[in-house]
């Protein structure tokens, strides 16, 4: 080690040498090991960057389309759902929503349905400002298949980690995808702690059928394209072919209740419920929400939104939920707007998110910022039926008759034009054209029977009925009525119906009616504390015993702010003196969709 030394006093005491090079000036030096010092620096982080790179919890992956040689078909679109279910799993990787995919594809000129991968993957991680980019393969290998994954970085193009398995048929494939993206997850920086906890295999989370998957795959991107009702047969297809599919049970849940088939909605989260062993953490939650949403068990329901959102700060649709409960049914609309505008941030090419914010501007009056909320959704391509359906009813407080037919409009011939349909009875019924409306009712009967939506149609029935009975026409309420209990039995028709008969005056009919619901569904809580004592305080006016009607309603009154209950009911008048019940019952009027309106509902995917 002292060499270097020794070398240096001999050269400097003049003895001889052979050779000798050059003196090299003293500052040249410090400027070569600089050099050199910036080169082994960058080469580590050339090195790091791309063998070792870890993303954060505030960065997002693009989850390209698998590029699928084999030639079989099945595999389309069936691994790639299979792969971000699996990585959906971990609350540290933010996959991007296939909405937010969509809607830079059309801002990109391109269809909706267009392959991503490649340059148009990279594209659309510049447009969103994604850090990486995860894009899968197959390939047939004689009878084997090999299955790859690599993830890179979307700004230079370096790989961050790479995974290859190798399934040994075409039935090992689903696990084989599922192995590689929990080693993945490891090599992009999520803990081992966290990947043993949320690591339900994908056989497990989804289906063991391929043919299955693909189905609920296809259905999922076209209701994500927007076509609510029309993904239903697909849906109905997966479960057909795995009857213990539990997430697809939980998509038609969310479905059937968004459109207003009740019945349907509670058998289907029912049958997901009962399978929620065989989901991951993630989606367990979900299935969960939407199982207490049905039964009307709101307490419970916000306690496992809240659950969720400590779990997975990046779900866009817990928060979202969230923030309907808070507008729905508490009436805290301070609370629901943050959430609201989170539920956006996490997913801005999502609707739900604008309507919550706008639902919650609505109800404090602050209409200019609701508008502008609904414009932006518009503006970003990210709305849907309901921000329409949200802007007529603005337009409606406005008396802007321009801007209402312009929404009717955008809803000519789309499968659930009927909820547009609805609006606008309402809106003709309060301006006293009672003609007008039974023709716009009767529209939306024949699009929602053309649909086969029993329930639907019951509850549109219902709701006229209330509107004959509030106008003195008792005989059209009851024939009305009795045409929706014939089509239906569930709590967005019967409500109503029980609520036109006392109005009506048939008070034996009426509390028989809200009694059988209530042995039926005995964890609804708005049932049972906003519903049958509305009823009640109907049955108890046409006694002429306002006080009793008063007594009635005390258990409704920490439910009396939210939305569900005032909507429009400023609108309606009673010439009996006790205001304040018919303003409450008028809640049992607005039941299209599981005692609330639909266009609340905020099933994020």
């Amino acid at each position: 080690m002292f060499a270097p030394h020794e070398s240096a006093e001999l050269r400097s005491s003049g003895g001889p040498l052979t050779t000798q090079a050059p003196a090299v000036p003293r500052g040249a030096l410090v400027v070569v090991a600089g050099l050199l010092l910036a080169a082994v620096i960058a080469g580590g982080l050339y090195w790091r960057l791309r063998g070792g790179q870890k993303l954060t919890v505030k960065d997002s992956i693009l989850l390209a389309d698998f590029v699928n040689t084999t030639g079989d078909p099945v595999f389309d679109g069936t691994l790639k759902q299979a792969l971000a279910v699996q990585l959906e799993q971990s609350p540290y990787l933010n996959i991007v929503p296939d909405q937010t995919i969509r809607k830079a594809l059309q801002f990109m000129g391109r269809t909706a349905e267009e392959r991503v991968t490649g340059s148009v993957a990279r594209e659309i991680c510049e447009r969103e400002n994604v850090q990486a980019m995860l894009s899968g393969s197959i390939t047939a290998l004689g009878s084997q298949y090999v299955v790859a994954l690599d993830a890179t970085n979307c700004g230079t193009g370096d790989s961050l980690a790479r995974e290859q398995v190798t399934a040994a048929t075409k039935e090992a494939v689903l696990p084989a995808v599922g192995k590689a993206a929990s080693s993945l997850r490891e090599k992009l920086g999520e803990s081992l702690a966290s990947i043993q906890k949320f690591d339900t295999p994908v056989t497990e989370a989804t289906t063991t059928s391929l043919e299955a998957l693909k189905a609920y795959a296809a259905a999922d991107e076209m209701r994500n394209g927007g076509g609510e009702a029309e993904s239903i047969p697909l849906f109905q297809r997966a479960v057909e072919l795995d009857p213990n599919f539990a997430l697809a049970y939980a998509r038609l849940a969310a479905i059937y209740g968004n459109i207003g088939e009740e019945d349907r909605s509670f058998e289907a989260a029912r049958q997901a419920f009962d399978l929620r062993e065989r989901v991951s953490e993630r989606e367990r939650f979900y299935i969960a929400q939407h199982y207490y949403f049905t039964n009307g068990d709101i307490e419970k329901e916000k306690e496992n939104l809240e659950s969720a959102i400590k779990a997975y700060p990046n779900d866009s649709t817990a928060f979202g939920n969230l923030a309907l409960q808070y507008n729905l049914f508490y009436g805290q609309f301070e609370k629901a707007i943050p959430l609201a505008n989170e539920s956006s941030r996490l997913e801005p090419a999502s609707p739900y998110g604008y309507l919550h914010t706008a639902i919650g501007y609505m109800a404090m009056n602050r209409l200019e910022e609701a508008r502008s909320i609904l414009q932006r959704a518009v503006d970003v391509k990210a709305d849907n039926l309901f921000v329409h359906q949200l802007l007529y009813d603005l337009a409606f407080m406005n008396g802007d008759t321009d801007v209402m037919q312009r929404q009717m409009k955008w809803s000519d011939g789309k499968p659930s034009q009927y909820l547009l349909l609805n609006e606008a009875t309402q809106a003709a019924a309060a301006h006293g054209q009672m003609q007008k409306a039974g023709e716009l009712m009767q529209r939306s009967v024949q699009v929602s029977q053309r649909l086969g939506f029993k329930g639907t149609t019951a509850a549109t029935l219902a709701n006229w009925a209330v509107m004959q009975a509030e106008v003195g026409n008792a005989s059209k309420a009851r024939e009305l009525a009795a045409s929706s209990s014939a089509l239906a039995r569930g709590r967005s028709n019967l409500g109503s119906v029980a609520v036109a008969l006392a109005m009506t005056g048939d008070v034996s009919r009426a509390p028989v009616i809200m009694e059988d619901l209530g042995h039926r569904f005995p964890a609804d809580t708005l049932l049972h504390q906003v519903s049958i004592p509305c009823v009640r305080a109907l049955i108890e006016l046409e006694r002429k015993a306002p006080e009793q009607a008063t007594e009635a309603l005390n258990a409704a009154t920490p439910y009396e702010l939210g939305t569900v209950q005032g909507r429009r009911s400023a609108g309606r008048r009673r010439r009996q003196n006790f205001r304040r019940s018919w303003t409450i019952a008028g809640l049992l009027r607005r039941l299209p969709s599981i005692r609330w309106p639909s266009w609340v509902w905020g099933e994020l995917i």
